[in-house]
């Protein structure tokens, strides 16, 4: 039965196949059992039977269907061989066939529901075996007719996979294969439509599709992050997408309604080139118990992609190769092109060579530049027509032509060509044929008769000045004297040619001055490679040329040189004198720690002599000089500046010497190095001990005028204490005027008291300070208030300046409120009515600094270094002391700074700086 239906149906879709076979065995089964039969199919991935086959004609094939989602119990019943009814008025589908019920008979082969017969009127037992044994070799048949359809399906999916591969062996174009490949891989998966996406950059771009049209598609550029195809990049794997609900977080780039999906990357060589991406399986095409695409769709489309993969690398290889082949058969047309110019080069290298050993073979320079020109022009140098010379004046910024070979204008060129070309043929040695036509060339002859007495400036000459001082060849061409016409106006009418190159003759340092070439009689275009070989002659001439100027120069230098030798010598006699016979000891040691010198005075302080010291390690001296001196030198190499150590004692036998010793590095300057240490010694212990009695003396000056200062301002407070006492005992019977009398006693005691107070503070030694975080802004606003009566009694400005709103720095609070307010009372008395007062704090330098400014008098000139002397006042009351123990306080307990910052008519500013840390 089988075989007639292939033959009937050999070129029909398998499932036409399929639906003839069930309908075939439907009617046959109807005949032998008198009823009508229906045949199912189960479709495992839709948990469904769907209705292929019946008796009878009916256009419900195909369409109606039982989900067992809907029928509990169906599916465990049929598998297990059980016959299940259903009811057909649930189903609007079956009204058509006139039957109130369908008895489902199970197909079961290996424990696997292959499908089920389904008869309109119920069986009895026997007729239920009957049917059993009746419909087992037709459910046999049901399995390998499904079976064949696969496997047919296979053929078929294999033709498409030789046409494939008939397309890749065929076509080299890259847009046409693509094309070929999207309508075969639609054709060969039955899909709706195929889009094949373009890698660039981190962007998909579609570039061709098959089965949809323009309007179906809604985006044509897709992103790596939002869309299957961009997953399927990055990835770099395919992937079967089945169900209408995953496609819902994606962007989907069709307007159709995409029930399934294939995605696979194309990698050329290991670089992501684009993605396929194949939509919907459509319904009618071989058998499948489901409609989406499976796995078998999508690793024959992964077979696909990765083979498109290789074709399109073959094709860029064979495009490459194609090119590579022009490519060649250009190369070789240029090579033996090449190859004929490369032997003219090669021969103007070697005539270079030549012409460079001609000029290096003579000391005289203006037979240099001759044999330099004949090189230039000759038929076995570089064959040009003309050479001209011009030789630069650097002071007045001029080319001055000296000499310039070849023919002139009013000479038989050709003539005088051939015979001057058969000369040099016919001559062995062209470097004694150089030489010998440099000494035949009159150097006046014609050519240069025609140049003679003129200049040619070249600054402010864009072009001139490039070739002499950038000491760059310039290629002069028609089109450049007609842009630079202004420039080479002068030089083209010397030339009268309008192709010509200009050669800057270069030393080591300068440009010696420039050669003008050209081609005049034969026309001969100047090339690229001639300008290359023009730089080798220009370095080589240009450095012989040099060292010719400089071997003049030399033999000169040379007497110059034994002249100064002698000087030198008479020089360093003279320098070695005065080092001996210096009044200071001088020592000189290496980087080595080694003493390089040792004059006579060095000698007489250590008991030396310098035959014994010279060579010798420091470490000689360590027990005369201590520790101390030797570390100092050591450092020098480190610092690598002066030191100095004033008032150095050395014990000198029983007796102390003092010295003033000064270490200085011995520099190479031309090196930037030192090489060692340079060590002074001046004896200096008389001035020392003189300096010590004057000390002394002025120390005892200092306790008198203290001792006086102290009396003269304890005597005046005594001098009212005494005399209101005696008041006071002629008014004992008058309380009101004793009382009067008391008072100003105990004011004057109290001024007694801070007089005594300010002369302890200054005389004794530096307080420990108790050091904490202060808030110096809000201290300084503190006393502000304080003395705010008496910035309202002289109407004063007051302004304070904050860098910062909150400074903080840690010190003594009670000391530092003591110098604000010594500083702050100051300025005050200092200034006159409606003056201003100026406060500043901030942070400069990791230093809180606090800066006040008055507009008062200004003090004076001869007394503004005394004002931190102890004792020295402005003010007719007050002991001097106040700003001395400021001073005290803020270097010496705070290791600070205060000073004077200046004091004229505009202004007097006071500064202290607090270190942060």
């Amino acid at each position: 039965m089988i075989n007639e239906l292939l033959k009937n149906f050999s070129n029909e879709n398998p499932s036409n196949l399929l639906k003839a076979v069930l309908n075939d065995t439907a009617k046959t089964l109807s005949q032998k059992f008198k009823t009508d039969i229906y045949i199912f199919i189960h479709e495992p991935p839709r948990n469904l039977i769907k209705l292929f086959g019946v008796s009878k004609n009916c256009d419900v094939v195909e369409k109606f269907k039982i989900y067992f989602s809907d029928n509990k119990g169906l599916y465990e019943n049929l598998l297990n061989k059980k016959i299940a009814t259903i009811t057909i008025e649930k189903f609007e589908e079956l009204q058509c066939l006139n039957i109130e019920s369908l008895y489902l008979i199970p197909i079961v082969l290996n424990n696997s529901l292959i499908g089920v017969f389904a008869v309109s009127k119920e069986l009895n037992e026997s007729e239920i075996k009957k049917f059993y044994d009746e419909t087992e070799s037709y459910g046999i048949i049901l399995k390998l007719t499904m079976e064949f359809l696969v496997l047919e399906e296979t053929r078929n999916r294999l033709e498409y996979i030789e046409e494939i591969t008939d397309l890749f062996e065929n076509i080299l174009d890259e847009n046409k294969l693509v094309k070929k490949i999207s309508d075969t891989i639609k054709n060969m998966l039955h899909a709706q439509g195929v889009l094949f996406w373009k890698t660039e950059g981190n962007k998909l771009i579609l570039k061709e599709f098959s089965g949809f049209s323009d309007g179906d598609i809604t985006k044509n550029i897709l992103d790596d992050f939002h869309s299957l195809e961009g997953l399927c990049k990055k990835n770099r794997n395919p992937f079967l997408v089945v169900g209408k609900s995953r496609f819902e977080n994606f962007d989907i780039p069709l307007k159709t309604e995409v029930l399934s999906a294939l995605y696979a990357p194309i990698i050329i060589d290991n670089i992501d080139y684009g993605v396929i991406s194949v939509y919907n399986r459509e319904e009618g095409f071989g058998f499948r118990p489901y409609k989406h695409f499976d796995t078998f769709d999508l690793s024959s489309l992964r077979n696909i992609t990765r083979r498109l993969g290789l074709a399109l690398s073959r094709i860029y290889l064979y495009d490459k190769l194609k090119d590579e082949i022009e490519k060649l058969i250009t190369l070789k047309k240029n090579h033996e092109n090449l190859i004929k110019v490369q032997r003219e080069h090669l021969d103007k290298l070697n005539s270079l060579h030549k012409i460079s050993q001609a000029v290096r073979s003579t000391f005289d320079k203006n037979n240099a530049i001759k044999i330099m020109l004949m090189g230039l022009t000759s038929v076995r140098g570089l064959k040009f027509n003309r050479a001209l010379y011009l030789e630069r004046d650097r002071l007045k910024g001029v080319l001055v032509p000296k000499i310039w070979v070849g023919p002139s204008d009013d000479e038989d060129v050709n003539a005088i060509w051939k015979e001057a070309n058969k000369r040099a043929l016919k001559y062995g040695d062209i470097v004694q044929y150089l030489r010998e036509e440099a000494i035949q060339l009159p150097s006046n002859n014609k050519l240069t008769q025609t140049v003679k007495n003129k200049l040619i400036v070249y600054k402010g000459q864009t072009i001139l000045e490039r070739a002499v001082t950038k000491k760059h060849i310039i290629h002069v061409v028609p089109q450049m004297i007609k842009l630079k016409n202004d420039e080479l106006r002068y030089l083209h009418e010397i030339i009268k040619y309008e192709e010509f190159v200009i050669i800057p003759i270069t030393g080591k340092w300068e440009t010696k001055g420039i050669v003008i070439a050209d081609n005049k009689f034969t026309g001969k275009e100047i090339t690229a490679v001639d300008i290359e070989i023009l730089r080798l002659f220009q370095d080589s001439i240009g450095l012989s040329i040099e060292t010719i100027e400089n071997y003049g120069e030399l033999k000169e230098k040379t007497k110059s040189l034994e002249e100064q030798k002698n000087l030198i010598d008479f020089y360093r006699r003279f320098n070695e004198n005065i080092l001996q016979n210096l009044a200071l000891a001088v020592i000189v040691i290496d980087r080595k720690g080694k003493i390089l010198e040792w004059n006579k005075k060095a000698e007489l302080f250590f008991d030396k002599t310098r035959e014994q010291i010279v060579g010798e390690s420091t470490e000689i001296l360590k027990e005369k000089l201590g520790v101390d001196v030797i570390n100092s030198i050591e450092s020098v190499f480190f610092t690598r500046e002066e030191m100095k150590m004033p008032k150095y004692i050395i014990n000198h036998g029983n007796n102390e010497r003092v010295f003033d010793i000064q270490l200085a590095p011995l520099w190479n300057r031309d090196l930037d190095v030192i090489e060692g240490v340079i060590v002074t010694f001046d004896d200096v212990t008389e001035n020392y001990k003189m300096e010590r009695e004057i000390a002394k003396r002025e120390k005892l000056a200092a306790i008198g005028e203290m001792t006086a200062r102290v009396a003269h301002e304890i005597k005046n407070p005594l001098t009212i204490i005494g005399g209101f006492v005696n008041r006071m005992m002629k008014k004992l019977d008058q309380p009101e005027k004793i009382k009067q009398y008391s008072q100003i006693i105990m004011d004057e005691l109290s001024h007694l008291e801070s007089i005594v107070s300010e002369i302890l503070e200054f005389s004794r030694g530096s307080k420990i300070p108790t050091f904490e975080i202060v808030n110096i802004n809000k201290m300084i606003d503190d006393i502000l208030i304080m003395y705010q009566d008496f910035f309202y009694q002289k109407n004063l400005e007051l302004q304070f300046e904050k860098m910062f709103d909150k400074i903080e720095v840690k010190c003594d609070r009670s000391r530092i409120k003591q110098v604000l307010i010594n500083l702050i009372k100051n300025a005050i008395e200092a200034t006159n009515e409606k003056n201003y007062i100026h406060i500043k704090t901030g942070i400069e330098n990791d230093f809180v600094f606090f800066q006040i400014e008055n507009n008062g008098s200004p003090i004076p000139q001869d007394e503004q270094n005394k004002i931190f002397s102890p004792f020295f006042t402005t003010k007719v009351q007050g002991t001097g002391l106040g700003l001395p123990i400021c001073k005290k306080i803020i270097e010496e307990e705070h290791k600070g700074k205060l000073y004077l910052v200046k004091s004229d008519e505009q202004s007097t500013i006071f500064r202290f700086e607090l270190p942060l840390n």
